[in-house]
């Protein structure tokens, strides 16, 4: 069926918590085994920004969601949809989305989360379209927004740096069929390989039923096998995204804009699909892995830098726990 409506990329926003966390102060502060250089040299970050006494993901969601709007030019009352996408909600209930909504004094409308790890945000971005293709929704929220410092054992070295905290957001509108400037989503799951990332919750049972897993207090994640399926499911959804511009008569991809997870996937992808450094999109020695706030902060501050800009067509790609995988091609 083709589609009532065209999907609008119509703002974005971003939003960090103030303090800065550089590579040193894991060492100097909490005694690990390790160094700046040993952190820059296997990920390629050199700072982060960890939730302060009064951040969660719902403030942070909520200031990058005025942001958002404010790009936009709309305000909250213009609101039909907010979806969060999120793993680390200030509540089990109500959902993060619904104290957004509340933060930004909407009216009554639809407010919920999704949970799809670093892949949220393109997951809630289907959500969103989907919503606004059908009619049911004119403008729609769409937040990505984390706070896995809270999630961390910071005795563990390999796992501890890797994460920082953060809200993204953008909105989409309504347009016209011919103005749709969602031209592909890619959405993929594989929850039979669950155990490489996992994040516990209130509810967790420690240990896992029928497993030989140890007590999971803290976030998990199985490096060596995790990058292995990063690097792998980045290099499929680039081609394919190269497929689907042929196939639509695009140009080509003006800037790839990747979870900002860790500089040697991204590099090893590249690599092996001869995508144009000069054309990717990365912040990651600055803020970290963000989760699901990873590719909207990035997408929100290329915009801002003029790294890219309207009329562009930008290739979004994610993959995180569940497994999860997903892309979005985007004409600014």
């Amino acid at each position: 069926m083709t589609p009532q409506f065209g999907v609008a990329l119509r703002g974005t926003g971003s939003a960090l918590p103030t303090r800065v966390v550089p590579n040193q102060e894991f060492t100097d502060v909490l005694g690990l085994d390790t160094s700046d250089e040993w952190i820059r040299t296997r990920t390629g970050i050199r700072e982060r920004r960890f939730a302060g006494p009064g951040d969660t993901s719902a403030t942070l969601g909520t200031a990058a969601a005025r942001a958002a709007l404010a790009s936009a030019g709309l305000t909250a009352a213009d609101l039909d949809l907010i979806v969060c996408a999120t793993v680390t909600p200030d509540l089990m209930c109500p959902a993060t989305a619904a104290l957004i909504q509340a933060g930004l004094g909407t009216r009554p409308i639809p407010a919920f989360d999704l949970s799809a790890a670093c892949s949220g945000f393109l997951y809630a971005l289907s959500v969103g379209a989907q919503f606004i293709y059908t009619g049911a929704a004119r403008h729609a929220l769409l937040v990505g927004a984390d706070v896995l410092s809270r999630t961390l054992d910071f005795t563990d070295r390999n796992s501890c740096i890797l994460f920082g905290d953060g809200a993204g957001a953008v909105v989409l509108s309504a347009a016209p069929p011919a103005d749709n400037s969602i031209r592909a989503l890619r959405l993929y799951c594989d929850g039979s390989r669950q155990e490489l990332i996992q994040v516990p919750s209130k509810v967790t049972p420690t240990p896992p039923p029928g497993t030989s897993l140890p007590r999971l207090d803290h976030i998990r994640i199985s490096g060596r096998e995790v990058f292995r399926f990063a690097v792998t499911r980045m290099v499929e959804l680039i081609e394919r995204a190269e497929h689907d511009v042929c196939e639509l008569g695009l140009p080509g991809v003006d800037v790839l804009i990747p979870h900002q997870v860790n500089q040697r996937i991204i590099d090893a992808a590249l690599e092996s699909t001869g995508f144009p450094r000069d054309k990717v999109m990365v912040n990651l020695d600055r803020y970290g892995n963000t989760s699901a706030a990873s590719v909207p902060i990035a997408l929100d501050e290329a915009l801002r830098t003029g790294r890219c800009k309207r009329g562009d067509t930008v290739l979004l790609v994610a993959f995180g726990g569940g497994l999860t995988w997903s892309s979005a091609l985007v004409t600014l």
